[in-house]
């Protein structure tokens, strides 16, 4: 009798348990676990703070236009305090007037050096919305020179000096400059030699394109303001008995040609005066006109990276001061956050002033008193000469207008 194999024996089936995620696996975690803890605890470090951005928060990005306050945003530690509020910022790069005259509307900002350029881009705009003006820092325009230079001005009593040695900040007499530019006077003609330079060419100051930036025009303004004895260029009254037509600006043109050799004598003009100061010889351009906060973050970058500051680079204060305000305007409402952050940000303007700009807020403090406190705690000397509550009044901006055009050949 056979035995039906299948009846008298059952199939043996070994269940065994789903096999763990390698990442939970003993040997993975006794290897890596350490190190992937800490990576996960510094990310949530990073964050909290804010130096990562997680990415269901949004960025906002701006676009701005604007001038040498560029400066201001196309710097890394700038950049970084803007991500933790959560805004990227895009500059394109242009003289403050040159910014004023052209279409702005693929920008959210605008950035400008001076209160001239701000007012054309209002007028420009009258039938759109603008923010309100921030006016966060001030910097004047100086005349920024070379030690040897300088002191052949004092030998000439054209500009005077502090007492002490070496000291990196001159008062200009700038009506005696002005006199010294009509004469033709060259460097050699003055006594340079006797300050072991050796140089030919005509003493004049350098400026950037009065037709596109805001500190060629303000060096205009005090050109004129001298030329027309210390009083500010207006408007002509109309002519007797004359039909009502546009304003009579012949007295204007008049002044704009006196005035037009001083400036057209440096010829063509350069782009960023304050890199070929920095960069090139002392006698390619040995007076250049810039911002006070371009000559001080120099200063306090040379302090920073040897430990003192550049003996043989110095400025040049006119004696008549023009303090130019930079003002910010948005063009669009998403941009007005920025402005207030600039405006009022503790580790903004902490960083503005390592850029050598002047804040002015909080309410009631001067640019001068924290700015200069700051340099003294860098170790730098503070251009006390420079605090000067005398200014150059600004004409208004149909005289400017017209002075520009006349010097500069501006369309």
């Amino acid at each position: 009798m056979t035995t039906d194999r299948s009846l008298r024996e059952e199939p043996q089936l070994t269940i065994r348990p789903k096999p763990s995620a390698f990442f939970l696996r003993r040997r993975f975690l006794r290897s890596f676990g350490p190190a992937l803890a800490l990576a996960v605890s510094g990310l949530i470090v990073l964050l909290l703070t804010g130096t990562v951005v997680v990415p269901f928060q949004q960025t906002l990005l701006l676009r701005g236009k604007m001038g040498s306050k560029s400066d201001l945003f196309e710097d890394a530690k700038v950049q970084e305090i803007l991500m933790r509020h959560h805004i990227r910022v895009h500059v394109t790069r242009a003289g403050s007037r040159d910014t004023a005259t052209h279409d702005l509307s693929q920008y959210d900002f605008v950035f400008m050096s001076g209160e001239p350029a701000a007012g054309l881009v209002r007028r420009s705009r009258a039938n759109q919305w603008t923010g309100s003006a921030r006016q966060p820092f001030t910097s004047p325009i100086v005349l920024a020179t070379y030690r040897r230079y300088a002191d052949t001005l004092v030998s000439k009593e054209i500009a005077s000096k502090p007492p002490g040695k070496d000291p990196l900040y001159y008062t200009l007499d700038t009506e005696k400059f002005i006199q010294t530019m009509r004469q033709d006077q060259t460097w050699n003609s003055l006594g340079v030699r006797a300050f072991g330079a050796e140089n030919g060419n005509r003493v004049l100051a350098q400026t950037s394109n009065i037709c596109d930036s805001n500190s060629g025009a303000t060096y205009l303004i005090l050109l004129a303001f001298l030329e027309n004895s210390r009083r500010v260029p207006v408007v002509g009254p109309p002519p007797a008995d004359a039909p009502a037509g546009p304003p009579n600006l012949s007295r204007v043109k008049e002044l704009a040609n006196r005035i037009k050799p001083l400036v057209a004598a440096q010829g063509f003009p350069s782009s960023d005066l304050s890199e070929s100061y920095a960069n090139l010889a002392e006698g390619d351009k040995p007076i250049v006109v810039i911002y006070e906060h371009q000559y001080l973050a120099m200063q306090l970058r040379a302090k920073a990276q040897s430990g003192q500051h550049d003996p043989d680079r110095v400025l040049l204060y006119p004696k008549d001061n023009i303090l130019t305000k930079p003002q910010f305007l948005a063009l669009k409402p998403e941009a007005e956050r920025l402005g207030e952050l600039i405006t009022f940000d503790p580790d903004l303007q902490h960083r503005a002033m390592e850029l050598g700009f002047g804040v002015a807020t909080p309410a009631g403090s001067t640019k001068s008193a924290r700015l200069y406190d700051f340099l003294r705690e860098q170790g730098l000397p503070t251009p006390e000469i420079a605090d000067n509550d005398s200014t150059t009044p600004l004409p208004d901006n149909l005289v400017l207008e017209e002075m520009i055009k006349t010097v500069g050949d501006c369309p």
